[in-house]
């Protein structure tokens, strides 16, 4: 470094080296931010669709004839519990007979 190069003259020419290297940093900065934005819209999209979808179900439409009409079901589910089939009712069995602890509770204590 020549002798006579002061201290702001020094940072000066870092600052134009370094400037373009800053420049791809801001970029990639808002890169990442559009892309966040993208993923934070296709996540409501996909919700709402997944609600339309839904919505028409519980309208009628199976889900056949959603499919006959151009419409799959969605790829994303909504949050909720899984839905299963309903227990079968106290007292009685799988095939809907009474089990063996209500046929004890209904027999007449001699």
């Amino acid at each position: 470094m020549p002798a006579d190069l002061g201290a702001d003259k020094a940072v000066e020419r870092a600052r134009r080296l370094l400037d373009p290297r800053f420049d791809s940093i801001r970029t990639l900065a808002d890169c990442r931010a559009a892309l966040t934005d993208a993923r934070r819209a296709l996540e409501q999209a996909e919700t709402a669709d997944a609600q339309a979808y839904a919505a028409a179900t519980r309208a009628g439409w199976s889900q056949a004839d959603l499919k006959a009409v151009g419409f799959d079901a969605p790829t994303r589910r909504l949050p909720g519990r899984p839905r299963t089939s309903r227990p079968a009712s106290a007292g009685t069995g799988a095939n809907g007979t009474p089990s063996a602890a209500a046929a004890e509770q209904t027999q007449d204590p001699a």
